[in-house]
């Protein structure tokens, strides 16, 4: 700051003999304007959020980051995503040498326990907590449920997203179990008019975090199977489960006949330009099927219904998961104002703002929120009558070598694809789960 006094003291100096000729105090006035100007956006601090999410870069720029900015003028922020797949391994390179940016994106459960591991991120008090309950924090804390070191931001629940009008000119109702989606599926394929199911294999990641952990609770009686895995009460190679990759097995048959090259942009594509009779996803695709079908001018009349039951009268259980929490880089040079941030993320103002932006996206806080959008409001409504679940190996199961995540990807995508058999996956899944240290 040294450095400005000088300047400074001349400007004053200056000031006070130019009463006499007021087109040069004018000129000065604009000078020290200028200077003040520029004084205050040296001071200004940048942060930089590091995401996987590339698809929110619009909702970020447009809407979230002007808001926060409209409070906090004298901080800017800068949103910077990259590729989903890359994301982990190049964020914990560029944390572990003090490259990363100042806020950043959580993945839940285990694939945040490396970070809280290694001190990357910084432990966050009870006051920037305090409008979240327990439950919503598990995510991010640590195992013995002392330290959270993200902020819980937003969930998303899975489903089943249906063209209105291929089930209104067939004559179809959405189905209530596997059967009923079955006996659909043959309906549709018969008709010859579009792709029963669109969805394909060559991103691997959807056979198993859309389909087999998204839409199989209901075999494992969601909760009860996922905590049972953890203590060793339940094996993967027990009947609810193979039943789910015995389920998954007769699919191929009514998606398309390219699937196994067809990524899931693709198959998005496919369904939202009205080539596609369903579409298993989740609630964070609602505005890009939207808005890719009015993009094409193609609109189709969406609709969605929850993941099938094994049979009627069966409690349901839904995937409704933590997708993702945003902490503060532990080394970030711009720690107070990260922290400001992170306060205005607990906010109602926040909580509705992501709701009418991110359409999709559920707030984990505890302040109630308005949703305006129909297919929102549909999925919400299925917790009032179903049980919630997780992904089923997020937390601790995917702590083994080879990570269970990968091993889900590989025999999902091998089910889906009619190469190996249900009972041969079961007992690979099972044989990787066994090795896992930290399950009691």
């Amino acid at each position: 700051m040294n450095t400005l006094i000088g300047p400074c003291k001349a400007l004053a100096h200056a000031w006070q003999h130019l009463g006499r000729w007021p087109m040069l105090k004018a000129l000065a006035a604009g000078l020290v304007l200028n200077f003040g100007l520029g004084l205050a956006a040296a001071q200004a601090q940048t942060l930089r959020i590091e995401s996987w999410r590339k698809d929110d870069q619009i909702f970020w720029d447009k809407y979230l980051i002007p808001a926060f900015q409209k409070l906090h003028p004298e901080i800017q922020l800068k949103f910077q995503p990259e590729a989903p797949l890359a994301y982990d391994t190049q964020l914990e390179a560029r944390l572990a040498t003090r490259r990363a940016g100042d806020l950043i994106f959580c993945r839940p459960f285990d694939a945040n326990v490396r970070m809280q591991a290694k001190s990357y991120l910084l432990p966050l008090d009870e006051a920037a907590l305090k409008n979240f309950k327990l439950q919503a924090r598990q995510a991010w804390t640590s195992d013995n449920g002392n330290t959270t070191f993200c902020l819980p931001v937003a969930y998303v629940m899975h489903g089943l997203f249906y063209n209105k009008k291929v089930f209104h000119d067939l004559n179809l109702q959405p189905p209530s179990t596997w059967s009923q989606l079955f006996r659909l599926l043959s309906q549709v394929a018969a008709s010859k008019t579009v792709t029963p199911l669109a969805l394909g294999t060559a991103d691997m990641w959807e056979s198993t975090q859309v389909v087999f952990t998204g839409l199989g609770a209901n075999f494992w009686e969601g909760e009860k199977g996922r905590l049972g895995l953890i203590d060793g009460s339940v094996k993967f190679t027990d009947p609810g489960f193979l039943k789910a990759w015995q389920t998954m097995a007769q699919l191929k048959p009514y998606m398309h006949p390219q699937q196994n090259s067809m990524t899931n942009s693709d198959m998005q594509l496919l369904f939202a330009t009205g080539h596609a009779a369903v579409y298993p996803s989740g609630s964070w695709d609602i505005d890009f099927l939207r808005n890719t079908s009015f993009a094409y001018k193609k609109p189709i009349e969406l609709g969605v219904f929850k993941p099938p039951l094994e049979h009627e009268g069966q409690t349901c259980h839904i995937s409704v998961h933590p997708d993702f929490g945003i902490g503060v880089n532990k080394s970030s040079p711009n720690r107070a104002a990260a922290l400001k941030f992170i306060a205005w993320l607990g906010s109602a103002d926040f909580a509705q703002l992501l709701t009418d932006t991110l359409t999709g996206y559920f707030p984990l806080s505890d302040h109630p929120v308005k949703i305006n959008d129909p297919l929102g409001q549909e999925m919400l409504s299925w917790r009032q009558t179903c049980q919630d679940t997780i992904r089923l190996n997020a937390q601790k199961i995917n702590r083994v070598w080879p990570p269970m995540e990968d091993e889900l990807w590989y025999v999902n995508v091998k089910v889906l694809n009619q190469e190996m058999s249900p009972e041969e996956a079961a007992q690979h899944i099972q044989n990787v789960h066994q090795k896992n240290n930290y399950l009691k």
